[in-house]
């Protein structure tokens, strides 16, 4: 049978039927069919592999002498299509751009999504074996040629529209799959300001990513680290080769010079060793992807250390600033190396309750903005207890940028306000930010130039 099936509730409705017993006999057949077929024709497309599961059930209703009507022919051919070529029901869920989290818990539990802007809700459908799961998961796995046993019950993995995948089975769990969703383009720096923070604090950020300077973004679980650091390389000039280093592949920026490179540990390849291999790259911007352990924290100050980038880039869970440079300590960095960081972004994922609905809901917030000070992190925009952003205006890092941008502070005074302007005005351009007498400094050149 097809080890899933679609429920009569749930508050996410997937738009598959529910199958009565003959329809899922007739669905496993299709599925037969197409697996023969297949052996021999290679399928190289999601539209290839319609066309021919459209054409086995027409061939099997004749061959059986089922009469079905065009209605049942397609939801029938929709089912067959999630079973032997998609992810089941979890290909509709995967479509739903609105969706940023799919999770499976167990057996014959509801599956369950978190919608932008919504929270968690149940879906109309779940697996009905533990065995279903894990066969699942090694479909999902087989994209990357990873597969999940009794003897490795946990698999980290990359589909391949760019979605995380954790996964786990007995006796780690019940039969767990969890999916983080990302956005195909990034969010644009002025889509940010209008709820994550504020169009002078971004200003400030995109003189700060122009030059120089080495940043982290700090946060707690699923805050936007991610979104926030992506958005931010927005303002890096086209002409510069950026070089990704990451153990799960989740940096999504639009830069036409960008080269990815994944640590695997089953070949004994660490993030380290690649940030070694970055020496003779030649890259101009160098991001360490997600630093959480001792390894990743080797790997970002060897960066950062080394001076082989113009600016090193990274994200790392922590609350606040000073937490943030407190938790590097406890990997064991020395407090004069931490002089390596110039800037740290705080963003937070914060529960607020809303008493005419009587329902909590979440926001995503930058909290802080810190230059690193020796080894403290000195607050530029913090937020009040109104939720405000507020600035201090009598701070080094505007000093370090006009100089390195070789701006005079009056100079610098008119770009950030040039800058919120065009913030205020454009939602996903950002090529003006560059002057004309920028991009003839650094060299740039736009496709429309």
């Amino acid at each position: 049978m097809l080890g899933w099936k679609i429920l009569n509730d749930g508050e996410y409705k997937t738009s598959l039927r529910i199958l009565s017993e003959q329809e899922e006999r007739f669905v496993d057949g299709i599925c037969e069919r197409f697996k023969e077929e297949t052996r021999s024709k290679r399928i190289s497309n999601e539209e290839e592999a319609r066309e021919l599961l459209e054409k086995l059930v027409r061939q099997e209703s004749n061959d059986s002498d089922v009469y079905l009507g065009s209605t049942q022919a397609d939801y029938l051919a929709e089912a067959a299509f999630c079973h032997a070529y998609g992810f089941s029901f979890i290909s509709k869920l995967i479509e739903d751009p609105e969706i940023e989290e799919i999770s499976i818990i167990g057996p014959d539990k509801p599956a369950r999504v978190f919608i932008r802007n919504c929270g968690w809700k149940d879906v109309d459908a779940c697996f009905v074996s533990e065995s279903a799961i894990a066969d699942m998961i090694n479909r999902m796995a087989s994209t990357i040629g990873r597969r999940i046993t009794l003897q490795n019950p946990r698999i980290n993995a990359i589909l391949p529209d760019g979605s995380r995948l954790h996964a786990s089975l007995p006796p780690v769990s019940r039969g767990e799959i969890t999916i983080r969703k990302f956005r195909e383009s990034p969010f644009s720096p002025a889509e940010l300001c209008e709820n994550t923070l504020s169009k002078d604090a971004m200003a400030l950020l995109s003189l700060a990513m122009q030059g120089n300077f080495s940043v982290i973004v700090a946060g707690n679980t699923a805050s936007g680290k991610t979104t926030t650091l992506n958005s931010l390389f927005s303002f890096i000039p086209l002409n510069e080769r950026i070089v990704i280093v990451e153990e799960t592949p989740e940096i999504n920026i639009l830069h036409p010079h960008q080269l990815r490179l994944v640590s695997n540990t089953d070949m004994g390849i660490t993030l380290k060793d690649l940030v070694r291999d970055t020496l003779r790259m030649r890259p101009d911007r160098l991001i360490v992807g997600e630093v959480r352990g001792q390894d990743e924290v080797d790997a970002l100050f060897d960066a950062l250390l080394g001076g082989q980038a113009r600016g090193c880039y990274a994200t790392f869970h922590a609350q606040s600033g000073n937490e943030t440079l407190q938790r590097l300590k406890t990997f064991g960095v020395n407090a004069e190396d931490l002089k390596s960081i110039d800037l740290v972004v705080v963003q937070r994922r914060m529960l607020r309750y809303d008493r005419r609905k009587r329902k909590n809901y979440e926001i995503r917030r930058v909290t802080e903005i810190c230059e690193v000070n020796g080894n403290r992190a000195i607050p530029l925009f913090q937020r009040d207890t109104g939720g405000e952003l507020v600035t201090r205006k009598n701070c080094e890092i505007y000093g370090r940028i006009a100089m390195d941008l070789g701006l005079s502070d009056k100079e610098l005074k008119n770009e950030l306000k040039e800058r919120i302007a065009l913030l205020s005005q454009k939602k996903n351009d950002f090529k003006g930010f560059f002057t004309k007498a920028q991009k003839d400094l650094y060299g740039i050149r736009y496709e429309s130039d």
